[in-house]
């Protein structure tokens, strides 16, 4: 998985000169005008990035590369947020949707792929019998808290991390009844304190929660006796312990962040990397659990779309036929060792942290202040043909060796850069 062929190649055309936007800008005036927001996911709109200094808009893919609307090409390490876990017009992908295009869709009664791809989906998924299939990573941590309150006949949850944006996860955000804020606690991991707060606001609370939601952090590395603690602690309240994997599934390990740490969930949300770009997510589980899903008024027209869940069947043999794990997480530690290599020389405060196959970067705890040293980053590292996320960053399992060796050295440049770029600014 690791070369280029030679009709696409590894590295991106260099940019001459500043990036040139002009295409970009032209269709970013005509989406302000369009689409509120500029576009239909708030993490890609253009101040999460490098405004003025970044693409906006790209209209291709290939392996680890994509072209912006101006012509420019950049090794991605945003990845659809994390769903292009094979990269860009993977075959497992393309060629199975031009091969059951022919067949339709979606159908009006069920379709043999319904079954096929769940049994591929469990076969994969450590304590998995049954599974059931949404379109959005907020559709599963959805129907997961209702099936918790359902089996557990409590109100109250807890959640960690981001688990989408449907109210009783935003509750703080406008247009959000107020009550609604009353039935959810979400709590950080983001420090080793936060650990036993989440236990003991378990503990102090268990009576009424009906299941803690936890989406692994990614900015520090926590532990297996850390997540069976939480398990232990949810099991002795009768309450639902549920890992939200829409980002871990298939990337820390092939059985997600369950196998990756040992440790088994009441049931799990997946999403992202389960059908490699097609829009698709689950919640899978034991029987016990999942049955009782068809007691629920849970139901979506487009969750037995064909296209995607033939993918998702077609993606899952892709993963468990290769090494991609392993491939993955090899050049994450090749990326951290290196950036943070030229970050000591230059003297930067640029860390690159988490876990290997999900790079974090991080200037500063202090969020505006991280923020403020990263948009000059992502400018630099944009102008040599690399575009990155300010923080949680995804390899994929077609990035090469040659790739990430070009992101370093393109690092150390920025960085040598920026340092020269302080010191005059001191001096004068």
């Amino acid at each position: 998985m690791s070369q280029a062929s030679p009709r696409h190649p590894s590295l991106p055309r260099p940019i001459q000169g500043a990036i040139k936007l002009e295409r970009s800008n032209q269709l970013l005036e005509e989406a302000r005008k369009l689409v509120p927001g500029v576009t239909q996911t708030m993490m890609k709109k253009p101040d999460h990035f490098a405004p003025g200094a970044f693409p906006v808009f790209l209209t291709r893919g290939d392996g680890a590369l994509v072209e912006d609307a101006d012509g420019q090409q950049y090794i991605d390490y945003i990845g659809a947020l994390g769903a292009n876990l094979l990269g860009h017009n993977h075959p497992a992908v393309a060629e199975t949707i031009r091969k059951h295009l022919a067949e339709g869709i979606i159908h009006s009664l069920p379709t043999p792929v319904e079954v096929s791809s769940v049994r591929a989906l469990v076969d994969i998924i450590p304590g998995a019998e049954m599974a059931r299939f949404f379109k959005t990573g907020a559709d599963a941590t959805s129907a997961a808290v209702r099936l918790a309150r359902h089996i557990t006949g409590r109100e109250s949850i807890v959640t960690v991390g981001y688990n989408g944006w449907h109210d009783h996860f935003m509750y703080d955000t406008p247009g959000i009844p107020a009550a609604v804020a009353k039935l959810t606690t979400r709590l950080p991991l983001f420090t080793p304190p936060d650990e036993p707060a989440l236990l003991a606001h378990i503990n102090a609370h268990g009576a009424q929660l009906a299941c803690v939601l936890l989406a692994i952090p990614y900015n520090r590395t926590i532990t297996r006796e850390f997540l069976q603690q939480v398990k232990d602690t949810c099991a002795a309240n009768g309450v639902l312990f549920i890992l939200d994997e829409v980002v871990t599934g298939f990337r820390l390990a092939l059985g997600g962040a369950q196998q990756f740490f040992d440790i088994q969930a009441d049931f799990v949300t997946l999403s992202k990397g389960i059908a490699a770009g097609m829009p698709l997510s689950a919640i899978a589980g034991p029987a016990k659990h999942l049955s009782r899903l068809s007691e629920l008024q849970v139901s979506t027209t487009f969750g037995g779309e064909m296209l995607s869940l033939a993918v998702c069947e077609a993606v899952l043999h892709e993963y468990k036929s290769t090494n991609y794990i392993e491939h993955i997480a090899s050049l994450g530690r090749l990326l951290r060792a290196g950036v943070n290599s030229h970050a000591r020389a230059t003297g930067s405060s640029l860390e690159v942290i988490g876990y290997d196959a999900v790079p974090f970067f991080r200037f500063s705890k202090d969020i505006p202040e991280h923020i403020q040293k990263m948009i000059p980053f992502q400018a630099g590292m944009a102008r040599r043909g690399v575009i990155l996320r300010r923080d949680l960053n995804f390899i994929s399992a077609v990035h090469t060796t040659e790739q990430v060796e070009h992101t370093i050295a393109a690092a150390g440049e920025v960085l040598r850069e920026l340092a020269a770029g302080a010191s005059t600014a001191s001096a004068a």
